[in-house]
């Protein structure tokens, strides 16, 4: 999946995330490894949870910076859902992959 791909498949989402929170969702998209990205939009999402999961936690901060980064991480899961569900994948199988690579 590339960045391009990515970012306009997050601005055709209805309803839009607040610019703050499209914005970060954005700027991870940008600076994730390529491999977070993978082969669908299901994939993408998910590893962009991930991403941005990790990055709000290995801080070790409080604020509203961090509390943008998990909101974004919470959004990307979701909408590794509805890719899922969009792709006519298995969204309990999407669940369980995402649950998997969560745990170390």
């Amino acid at each position: 999946m590339n960045r391009d791909d990515v970012v306009a498949w997050l601005a055709a989402r209805e309803p839009a995330a607040p610019a703050q929170l499209a914005e970060r969702l954005r700027g991870f998209v940008m600076t994730a490894p390529a491999e977070r990205l993978g082969g669908t939009m299901t994939q993408a999402m998910s590893g962009l949870g991930l991403f941005a999961l990790e990055g709000s936690l290995g801080r070790g901060e409080t604020g509203d910076e961090v509390a943008l980064d998990l909101l974004a991480a919470d959004a990307f899961v979701t909408y590794a859902f509805e890719a899922a569900a969009e792709e006519g994948a298995d969204v309990r199988q999407a669940a369980s992959d995402l649950i998997t690579r969560m745990t170390p």
